[in-house]
C-alpha cells in the first residue's frame, strides 16, 4: 500500500522543514544570528510560542512610534493607541483565523479603544502598516533560514 504525501505549501512550518529528527538542534542553528524580534515573531507565527511576547511587543511598539513620527500621525496622549495596536498585531499573528471573520473589526475597535468611524477613517490604515511590518519580520526570518539552507550552513 503506497501512501501519497501531500503538503500544503502555504501552511508548511519552516521549523519542521529544516528539522531532522536525528538532529533536533538544527532549527536552532538555522535561526542563529537573526535579530531577536524576527525570531520572536517567527516563533509566534509558526509555533505559537509566546515566550518572546514582551520583547516583541516592546520592539513593535517602538517601531510604531517611529512610524508615527515619520508619517506625522497625531496620536492622542494617555490612550496608548500605538501600544494597543502593537498588542493587537501580535494577537492577530498568533491567531489569524480569529481576525479574518467579517465582524472582526469590532474586536479591533474594542482593543484599540476608538469608535467605528474613527477606526475606518483613520486607525485601520495605520494598524495595517504596523501589522504589515510585523508580518515582514516573520517573512525576513523565514528568508534568513532559507538562505542558510541554500548555502548549506544547516
Amino acid at each position: 500500500m503506497n501512501a501519497v504525501l501531500s503538503y500544503d505549501i502555504d501552511n508548511m512550518n519552516p521549523v519542521r522543514i529544516i528539522s531532522n529528527d536525528e538532529k533536533p538542534e538544527i532549527p536552532g542553528w538555522a535561526c542563529a544570528g537573526m535579530p531577536q524580534h524576527w525570531y520572536s515573531a517567527f516563533r509566534m507565527a509558526w509555533a505559537h510560542d509566546v515566550t518572546g511576547y514582551q520583547h516583541l511587543e516592546w520592539k513593535l511598539w517602538d517601531m510604531a512610534i517611529r512610524m508615527a513620527i515619520r508619517h506625522g500621525w497625531k496620536v492622542p496622549t494617555g490612550q496608548e493607541r500605538l501600544r494597543k495596536m502593537a498588542r493587537l498585531a501580535i494577537h492577530e499573528l498568533i491567531d489569524p483565523a480569529r481576525y479574518r471573520k467579517l465582524e472582526s473589526w469590532k474586536l479591533r475597535v474594542a482593543t484599540v479603544g476608538c469608535g467605528k468611524t474613527q477606526w475606518f477613517a483613520l486607525w485601520q490604515a495605520r494598524y495595517e502598516m504596523i501589522y504589515g511590518e510585523l508580518n515582514d519580520w516573520v517573512n525576513r526570518a523565514f528568508r534568513f533560514i532559507r538562505v542558510k539552507q541554500q548555502r548549506g550552513e544547516v
